[in-house]
């Protein structure tokens, strides 16, 4: 039976990746979820209490599900980095098998970092780099290929630099502006087109799918 309404939260790994919380609203919508309500919590700004020696997302999740018992959903964001999806996938398991947990949960894990997720859209590049006319080359990758690139942080970076077509110190101004041109494109991050056609995120559609059709 398709889930009509779903509460979740998104235990994501720093403030910057907030935003993927409004995505997974518009993803849970999409795939029969009636009515959505969602927020978002960095992992390092859960203060768990007990100092037991235990792993520390778990006791994490278990502080958030103190004070909000009644969520149908917890995401998990957890990088892939250099350990690859399917490691990640189980360490995030194994760390649930330890929370006290009702809720369902899924992970989120972009592959190698969500930077890559963001390289895939070249005119919101160009324009939250200031220049949405320009032409330079930004060697960006193939959807089905972003998963291969080894520093997808780095390669952002260089990305919207070149998207500029600034040099000297207004390209250096450019690229101390890094972590709010980040959080921009994640905003407006297409949930659709070519994030579709990447791993991670068919895989994480799926799992959403399943979820709501219960």
């Amino acid at each position: 039976m398709t889930r009509r309404e779903v509460r979740f939260v998104l235990l994501c790994e720093g403030s910057s990746d907030q935003a993927l919380a409004s995505h997974l609203r518009k993803l849970l919508s999409h795939c029969g979820a009636a009515e959505v309500v969602g927020t978002s919590v960095p992992f390092g700004r859960v203060r768990p209490p007990e100092k037991r020696p235990r792993n520390l997302l778990a006791r994490r999740i278990d502080t958030v599900l103190s004070a909000d018992s009644a969520l149908d959903l917890i995401f998990i964001h957890r990088d892939a980095d250099a350990a690859g999806h399917e490691a990640r996938a189980r360490e995030v398991e194994e760390i649930m098998q330890g929370v006290q947990c009702d809720s369902d949960w899924l992970p989120v894990i972009p592959v190698r970092t969500t930077e890559a997720w963001l390289l895939l859209d070249e005119p919101a590049i160009r324009r939250v780099a200031g220049n949405p006319r320009g032409s330079q080359p930004l060697q960006l990758p193939r959807p089905s290929q972003v998963e291969n690139i080894a520093d997808p942080k780095e390669a952002l970076r260089n990305a919207l630099a070149d998207a500029s077509g600034k040099r000297g110190r207004r390209l250096q101004t450019t690229r101390k502006n890094f972590n709010q041109h980040r959080r921009i494109l994640l905003e407006q991050l297409p949930v659709g087109g070519a994030l579709k056609q990447v791993p991670a995120w068919h895989r994480l559609e799926r799992r959403v799918s399943a979820f709501v059709q219960g």
